[in-house]
């Protein structure tokens, strides 16, 4: 990963935009297979065509990158074809190809704006494959809204140590439901030393691990919330989220009894009840 400051990312943005541009989806010219003739690339409906100098010709088909739908073709070096991908909210992509007796992916990259990155720059994502594009799997190139599936998204060696406060961290899992498939025990434990539970950060504390469950994380979400409803028992919505995680993996009488409790816990607190959603009470019927 590479942290780049607010300079750089808006030179490498003015940078991007110049280059695509001044690129025509048309044709540029490479030497592709190294015999010192001219070869010509043509994009055409997400093909590309190749002719080389020496009067035979090659076509593959790209690789689709979800939610990265627009598609350029520039000029890296003649030895290489880079493919930009671009999307929504400034997120865009390349793809290097290059010719060995056959067509080679070399690399994806992916440049995002970003939440955690100091000065809130530029993050840039490399995948090295090295494989030829018959052989890779398309999950491989798989992107959703928000980022890379298949590539690591964020650093998972410096997920915990990157962030200074919980909000900012909730502000990610919400804006990058991949992130929370990052947090496995290891990522926990760092998690429960840098923030530790206590009276001032308990509403942050319960929104991620609230976050974690909406994301699918049921195991780090239940962990977390069972931390809560210890150190704070008539934390109510705690035992919400907590019965919600537990109904999700199935785990349906641990379900209830949160179920139960957050009712209980409502009504005794003085709630406004109108608040309870009726699901919470189908489930305890």
């Amino acid at each position: 990963m590479i942290k780049l400051k607010n300079n750089i990312s808006k030179f490498a943005l003015i940078f991007c935009l110049f280059v695509w541009g001044f690129t025509s989806s048309q044709s540029h010219y490479y030497d592709l297979d190294c015999d010192n003739l001219q070869d010509t690339v043509l994009l055409e409906k997400g093909f590309l065509n190749i002719h080389f100098g020496n009067k035979t010709s090659g076509r593959f088909e790209l690789p689709e990158i979800t939610a990265l739908t627009n598609i350029k073709i520039g000029y890296s070096n003649s030895y290489e074809i880079t493919v930009y991908y671009s999307g929504d909210r400034g997120l865009y992509g390349t793809i290097n190809i290059f010719y060995k007796k056959d067509w080679f992916i070399k690399n994806v990259n992916f440049y995002n704006p970003c939440q955690e990155c100091e000065n809130q720059s530029i993050k840039i994502l490399t995948k090295n494959i090295n494989l030829p594009i018959k052989d890779i799997d398309p999950e491989t190139l798989e992107v959703d809204s928000k980022g890379f599936k298949s590539l690591t998204f964020f650093d998972s060696q410096s997920i915990v140590k990157t962030y200074k406060d919980l909000k900012k961290l909730y502000t990610d899992l919400s804006n990058y439901p991949i992130l929370s498939n990052s947090f496995n025990d290891s990522m926990l434990f760092d998690f429960k030393n840098k923030f530790v539970l206590s009276k001032a950060n308990l509403d942050d504390y319960n929104n991620v691990a609230y976050i974690l469950s909406r994301n699918g994380n049921q195991k780090v979400a239940i962990e977390l919330l069972q931390q809560i409803i210890k150190k704070f028992p008539s934390r109510a919505v705690a035992y919400l989220n907590l019965a919600d995680s537990y109904w999700c993996i199935g785990e349906n009488v641990k379900a209830k009894t949160n179920y139960s409790e957050y009712l209980s816990l409502m009504k005794s607190q003085k709630k406004d009840l109108n608040k309870i959603p009726q699901y919470a009470k189908d489930r305890i019927k």
